[in-house]
């Protein structure tokens, strides 16, 4: 068996530029459905730590801007306890509150997310120094703030730790607000992709309703459900009672749900690029059997002189089958380290930068691909030559010029 391996590799070595050009189809098609197996399994790590600072069960609701007077419909503090004591499943309602705006501290003038806050478990950031805003901060609409690690690391670069910071103030306009708590990190900014949900500098929300939300109302609630209650059921439950309450429309989106629509999103593109490389695939593959045969028709009296000699037909079937067999296994590996190695710079290079997150590569993935494609090619495109070959009249073959 060593011996008709050698053989095939000697023959395709002597016409290795034929061999190069008929191997480049498979390269490109293995190689781009390998990388976007990567590039997809990094963005999958990316869509967890783009949200990853948000509670999984928390579900933001707002009136639908179709209706005839979205104003009608915006919240007042009253709706706050409406929810929590009456949707079960419910743990804590405050309003959905945030803008950006510039904050001042000494000579820092920097543009950060701002907003109202009152319970710590909406965010998974850890608390690295300080402490959260507490219910009486809430009740008296105190002048505190909890900032995060981004505005910790801008506000004040010279600041040897968190703890050296209590006690400090920022100032947002002529308002001054004491720092309580400095809040760790949970991801890189993912600002530049837009979807960034975390507040840089929280204040108490009634702080944020007293100061900054003009006619009494506000048009967003975050809502907080128990990790052990059906989430859609408890947003619908929500929806339902506010509507009933306002005689308006509302509708309630949760971070999974944007998480969901991404990730879909990028599977389309996954099949569509897919496609383009099973195209590729295709044209590589005829391509094999087309030089296959073509070598059949080179090599006619060589076949004829081994039969004469001897040679079974399985053997002649096998020989030709085997050189098949080490275009597409050469093909297919080259087109699986290219395209790991191109999805790997993009997952490291672009998405674990604005992700914070390094996806594992998907060598099992990879690997099954390109043993599939080879199997696949080698099976449908390297048969008919090889068969060709093996049935060919020895007397006739000998007589070919």
């Amino acid at each position: 068996m060593l011996a008709y391996f050698i053989e095939a590799a000697q023959v395709l070595m002597a016409n290795r530029t034929r061999s190069i050009l008929t191997l480049i189809g498979l390269v490109a098609g293995v190689a781009t459905i390998v990388s976007v197996q990567v590039a997809a399994n990094g963005m999958a790590g990316a869509v967890s730590g783009i949200f990853k600072g948000t509670n999984a069960s928390t579900f933001i609701v707002f009136p639908k801007i179709t209706q005839g007077n979205a104003a009608r419909a915006a919240f007042r503090v009253s709706d706050l306890a409406l929810v929590q004591e009456t949707i079960p499943g419910v743990v804590s309602v405050i309003p959905y509150s945030r803008s950006q705006t510039i904050v001042d501290v000494g000579h820092h003038r920097i543009r950060l997310r701002f907003g109202g806050e009152s319970d710590k478990r909406f965010s998974t950031a850890p608390l690295v120094a300080g402490r959260t805003i507490n219910a009486d901060d809430v009740a008296g609409a105190s002048s505190v703030c909890v900032i995060s690690d981004n505005a910790f690391s801008r506000l004040f670069p010279e600041a040897p730790s968190a703890s050296d910071i209590i006690g400090r103030s920022v100032y947002v306009g002529s308002k001054r607000y004491v720092i309580v708590g400095v809040l760790g990190k949970t991801k890189i900014d993912t600002a530049a992709l837009g979807l960034d949900i975390s507040t840089d500098v929280a204040i108490p929300y009634t702080t944020f309703y007293k100061n900054y939300q003009r006619g009494g109302t506000f048009p967003f609630l975050s809502v907080l459900a128990a990790t052990s209650a059906d989430l859609k059921s408890v947003e619908a439950q929500t929806v339902k009672l506010l509507a009933s309450t306002h005689g308006s429309q509302y509708q309630a989106f949760d971070f999974g749900f944007i998480a969901s629509i991404i990730g879909s999103f990028f599977n389309i593109v996954g099949l569509i690029v897919g496609a383009v490389g099973a195209i590729s695939l295709l044209v590589a593959g005829i391509g094999i059997m087309n030089i296959m045969l073509v070598s059949v028709t080179e090599r006619t009296r060589e076949i004829g002189i081994r039969k004469a000699i001897g040679a079974r037909r399985s053997q002649v079937l096998l020989q030709f089958f085997i050189e098949s067999l080490l275009l597409s296994a050469f093909g297919c590996i080259t087109g699986m380290l290219i395209g790991v190695g191109l999805g790997a710079i993009v997952d490291r290079g672009f998405i674990a930068r604005i992700s914070g997150v390094t996806g594992s590569i998907p060598w099992l993935e990879a690997i099954v691909i390109a043993v599939g494609f080879a199997t696949i090619v080698t099976l449908v495109f390297g048969t008919y030559p090889a068969y060709r070959a093996a049935k060919l009249d020895p007397i006739q073959a000998l007589r070919y010029e």
